[in-house]
């Protein structure tokens, strides 16, 4: 299931969370600098993505040619060329949307949003970055261990992730941070509320085949938030198979995030300390 490379990338991964969430347990560093050095980081990582990924494509026009079965459509080059993103490259993914959070929770001053905030932060970040790691597809690309690191690419997808992931970890352990189970109903319907526009998005971008006005499959779906194919793979044929997986996906959702919910207050009785200002 995993190559040797990203084998390793998953290690280099473990070590710099775990190098990076002591340091941050140590120094206790305030959080509105935590999250300003984050925010230049992760800019700095989706530059990295847009021009390792993005290409020049030629700029084609469709035309009728007349072949042996008949008339085929062709497609001429004009000449002129533009640089082009692959959908499934958008920021529009838990871990990409950790920029945006990070600039809100910076401009809001609402305590209560704030928290509410940093604490759907702490659980996109621990639970999507850590399966941004795992599932990285960008680590099935390369045939060799060699080429994959090589990449920037790579490197930008993996020291990304290890970052959100150690950003989540800091956010719920920090002193004074308040995440507690308490927070189970904000953090699920803010992720609701994020979820719900991929079940759209997914269909707006993904690329049908139609066969007498009806579509009859897609070219290239997309699955944003997992919320269209399992990321194990299984093979859904079925509607009402879909709605199973969209209930079990529910069900495990919130079986862990409760568990991460607890871990902070846990964690705080046994080593009680007295709260810094943030």
């Amino acid at each position: 299931m995993f190559s040797t490379g990203h084998l390793i990338w998953i290690g280099i991964s473990a070590a710099l969370i775990i190098g990076g969430f002591i340091a941050c347990r140590v120094l206790r560093p305030p959080l509105e600098r935590v999250l300003r050095v984050c925010l230049w980081l992760g800019v700095v990582s989706e530059v990295v993505k847009v021009f390792s990924v993005s290409r020049m494509l030629p700029i084609v026009e469709p035309g009728i040619h007349a072949g042996k079965n008949g008339a085929e459509i062709v497609y001429n080059a004009t000449g002129e060329y533009t640089p082009y993103l692959e959908m499934r490259h958008l920021p529009l993914e838990l871990c990409s949307l950790m920029i945006v959070l990070i600039i809100i929770v910076l401009l809001v001053r609402d305590e209560t949003w704030r928290k509410r905030l940093l604490s759907l932060m702490y659980i996109t970040g621990t639970i999507g970055g850590t399966l941004g790691i795992f599932l990285a597809y960008v680590a099935t690309e390369y045939a060799t261990t060699a080429e994959l690191f090589a990449s920037p690419r790579v490197w930008q997808c993996f020291l990304y992730h290890a970052m959100v992931v150690t950003l989540g970890l800091y956010l719920g352990f920090r002193e004074g941070s308040g995440v507690s189970i308490r927070s189970l109903g904000s953090t699920l319907t803010l992720l609701i509320g994020l979820d719900l526009p991929s079940f759209y998005l997914n269909s707006v971008f993904a690329q049908p085949v139609y066969v007498d006005r009806s579509p009859v499959g897609l070219v290239y779906p997309m699955n944003l938030f997992s919320s269209y194919l399992n990321p194990i793979g299984l093979v859904l044929k079925e509607k009402w198979q879909w709605i199973a997986y969209l209930g079990v996906r529910l069900v495990i959702a919130v079986t862990l995030i409760s568990f991460l919910l607890c871990l902070p207050s846990a964690f705080r009785k046994t080593r009680p300390r007295e709260e810094n200002p943030t």
